[in-house]
């Protein structure tokens, strides 16, 4: 499978016009063949645990994909977000468990891009967006996920230090970064603070081994026990925290739901070439109408997801409210990926259901049903906010 084709072609051309969209694809195509070449066919040897992930995840950095929507100044590319969304359903395509791992990394680059103060940003965006560092996001704890809000992680104050105590669950790339965006609540809200890695204060627990799907990205518990960090750790104001944690997720909802776009398309490809091939009742299996109603679905899906997503991109770099779109996307794109991928199998058959190389789609894409933001808890969202607008 082509994993830069004619729909992210038209769907650039479409949001960018013709002229940006040619530089845009020439882009994506350059960086689609080194997926193809070199990311791709890690996928399944990082899925059984047979390759890490660091080599695919280096592959990315070098190719520059956690520079492109960031500033020039700090090294990055100024691309729009929309074409970087775009990148990560490729990404996703060519494996899913490593454009997770980037796109949590470069949500904690995005916090830093927004709200870090310049000594900040100088510090650590220039390591973050070559690879030199790699970044987690620990927002969740073990009691709670979806209700943020409710965090039990407390940071204090003592002099021009904070001390921070509490702990944190399902920590992508926890045990491998090298810098830790923490949030716990403080005297007056939440604060977002930047926590080294190397702080004796943070420990992390085993990996989590026994994961669904996602497997190769790293995944643990954090535990911050008289974590002492200097006061310029903090992230913004003190107090700003969870409205911080708000923005960055909305953005982060876009990205995962491209990765799910770009997991739903392998799947059908999969299928889609097997029943092609497969000679059922005197006829191909794709001839029957029953298939058929599979392929239409997963096509309209599968775009309608994209676009979607690309949409809720769009008014995220006019500077218009997005959070309602950006988490219709994610829902939209994460469900139907389940979806398609469960067609794949069912297509498939037993193959389908004994080779690894077809049901890991479905078993990555479940995931992000869940993660930055369950569907049950994105759908209270949109329809507060749906119910918020005149009639």
């Amino acid at each position: 499978m082509k994993i830069f084709g004619a729909e992210q072609e038209r769907t650039l051309g479409s949001l960018y016009g013709a002229e940006a969209a040619e530089v845009y694809s020439a882009l994506l195509r350059s960086l689609s063949v080194v997926l193809e070449e070199e990311v791709a066919p890690l996928s399944l040897a990082l899925d059984e645990g047979k390759e890490g992930i660091s080599r695919p995840r280096r592959v990315l950095f070098d190719q520059g994909l956690c520079k492109l929507p960031h500033p020039a100044e700090f090294g990055g590319m100024d691309i729009p977000f929309g074409v970087y969304a775009l990148a990560m359903e490729l990404a996703g395509a060519a494996d899913a468990s490593t454009a997770m791992s980037l796109g949590i990394h470069n949500t904690v680059a995005d916090a830093v891009s927004r709200f870090g103060s310049p000594e900040q940003k100088k510090r650590f965006l220039p390591a973050l967006l070559s690879g030199k560092k790699l970044a987690a996001f620990a927002l969740t704890e073990p009691t709670s996920g979806s209700d943020a809000r409710a965090m039990h992680t407390t940071a204090a104050r003592e002099g021009r230090h904070y001390v921070i105590e509490g702990s944190k669950m399902f920590i992508t790339n926890a045990g491998e970064a090298d810098l830790y965006l923490v949030f716990a609540a403080t005297g007056d809200g939440h604060g977002a603070f930047l926590v080294e890695g190397t702080n004796p204060g943070l420990k992390v627990g085993k990996p989590l081994k026994e994961k669904l799907g996602m497997r190769a990205s790293h995944t643990a518990e954090v535990r911050l026990a008289k974590c002492k960090v200097p006061e310029d750790s903090l992230l913004g104001k003190e107090g700003a925290g969870f409205e911080q944690a708000k923005q960055l997720l909305d953005s982060s909802r876009i990205v995962m739901g491209m990765i799910c776009v770009g997991i739903a398309r392998v799947a059908y490809a999969e299928a889609l070439a097997y029943a092609k091939g497969r000679d059922l009742f005197g006829k191909k299996l794709s001839d029957m109408q029953l298939t058929r109603e599979k392929v239409a679905n997963a096509a309209m899906e599968t775009n309608a997801s994209r676009l979607l997503c690309m949409h809720a991109a769009r008014l995220k770099e006019s500077g218009k409210p997005y959070s309602s779109e950006a988490a219709q996307g994610k829902v939209l794109a994460t469900e139907s990926a389940a979806r398609t991928c469960d067609a794949a199998i069912q297509l498939l058959g037993g193959y389908g259901y004994t080779s690894a190389d077809v049901h890991r789609h479905w078993r990555d894409a479940r995931l992000l049903t869940i993660g930055e933001g369950a569907s049950e808890v994105l759908r209270l969202l949109i329809a507060s906010q749906e119910l918020e607008k005149e009639p």
